[in-house]
């Protein structure tokens, strides 16, 4: 990612015994001097997390002082400029110092971050090609039972019908129900999933978190989109700006693109491959954004093994796409979660388990050969 890694404010606090002369009238003020700060050393632990040691130095002036007024002489001309000057005495507002002293600091700083885990569920269920509307009675209990969770108690929420994500204008979810908005229903057997996805602090508090979605249809011909490229008719955000969200998704038709694919700055995202998507192909950016307890972002880390299918029910690193990606299959205790695609189309997680260096498809039939498949993991971490 191109964007500079901001924590949040990272508290400290040093104590110092001085002896000082301050009246009662008095107050005292602290001037900082010379502050330098500098990383002494970065560590990453077992599971990939961050710790760094900072160094902190500075110089710090504590005066004991009070307003107090003087009165001082002041020579005035006269207004003829012939007389003689007149002395006149002027009362003044002043600071007056009773004591002050220095002393130096010397800190040492540990910061560290951890993996902030999710908690992820998904409902699922088939269109009958007749209605708009799915409950809990419609789920396919094999793959859970939780029904449509309250969109109120996870921090996000995504929905894909029949492999394709959906825009927030195209459907409503309330506990227990989702309610499809499109003039069109989906086909009969097409799958319906709603990703529900929950961060929570050490306290057990839901991160809150944003979803937005850009929009736009592929003219056949270009590689660049703008904000002006937006669908109005789904949003009209445009394209953000990177540093101010977490992570950010591509789908061209519904499929889950690889980072070495596009770039995206504030207002333009760029298609890096050799072909151009065909015309009327849909394209979504996916903006996510979560927050910590004290308002700040939290940046997400995220890689996607990808691979395509050859008729087997296990992966390892020596089935990647090398020109996606090398770093094979990553260890799932070090991410916050992780989705798999296969063939465009997110899967239940009983579907698959996923080791270091191994994927395993729990599925009864194996996908067809050639059928791209992406395992995506994100990791967003957090002070600890």
């Amino acid at each position: 990612m191109d964007y500079k890694r901001l924590s949040a404010p990272i508290p400290f606090e040093i104590y110092k015994n001085i002896s000082l002369y301050a009246p009662q009238e008095s107050c005292l003020s602290f001037t900082t001097r010379n502050l330098k700060c500098f990383i002494d050393d970065i560590i990453y632990t077992k599971n990939n997390s961050l710790k760094v040691h900072i160094k902190l130095v500075f110089g710090t002036v504590v005066r004991s002082a009070a307003q107090a007024d003087l009165t001082v002489p002041v020579l005035e001309d006269p207004d003829d400029k012939i007389s003689d000057s007149e002395i006149k005495k002027v009362c003044l507002s002043v600071t007056q110092v009773f004591d002050k002293c220095f002393f130096k600091n010397d800190i040492d700083i540990t910061y560290q971050e951890d993996t902030v885990r999710a908690e992820v569920y998904q409902y699922n269920a088939l269109a009958d090609g007749t209605r708009n509307t799915y409950t809990n009675q419609d789920e396919l209990t094999q793959y859970g039972n939780r029904g449509i969770l309250d969109p109120g108690k996870v921090s996000y929420h995504t929905l894909f019908v029949n492999g394709a994500i959906q825009p927030r204008a195209n459907y409503d979810i309330e506990k227990g129900l989702l309610t499809l908005k499109t003039e069109d229903v989906p086909p009969k057997n097409a799958p319906i999933i709603i990703s529900f996805v929950t961060f929570k602090d050490k306290k057990g508090m839901i991160l809150p978190a944003e979803v937005y979605h850009y929009n736009a249809i592929s003219d056949g011909m270009k590689k660049e989109f703008t904000s002006a490229d937006e669908l109005q008719s789904y949003g009209s955000n445009g394209i953000a700006d990177p540093k101010q969200v977490s992570l950010i998704n591509l789908y061209i038709n519904g499929v889950l693109q690889p980072a070495v694919n596009y770039t995206v700055k504030k207002g333009l995202l760029t298609l890096l491959t050799s072909d151009i998507p065909p015309k009327g192909v849909p394209i979504t950016l996916e903006f996510i954004t979560i927050k910590g307890v004290n308002g700040q972002i939290l940046k997400a880390n995220t890689y996607t093994y990808n691979t395509l299918a050859h008729e087997k029910r296990i992966y390892t690193n020596r089935d990647e796409l090398k020109m996606y990606g090398n770093k094979g299959i990553p260890d799932p205790n070090n991410a916050s979660y992780y989705n798999l695609f296969v063939n465009a189309v997110i899967q239940p997680c009983g579907n698959y388990s996923v080791q270091k260096g191994i994927l395993a498809l729990d599925t009864s039939i194996p996908p067809l050969k050639g059928s791209p498949i992406s395992l995506q993991f994100i990791t967003i971490s957090a002070p600890c």
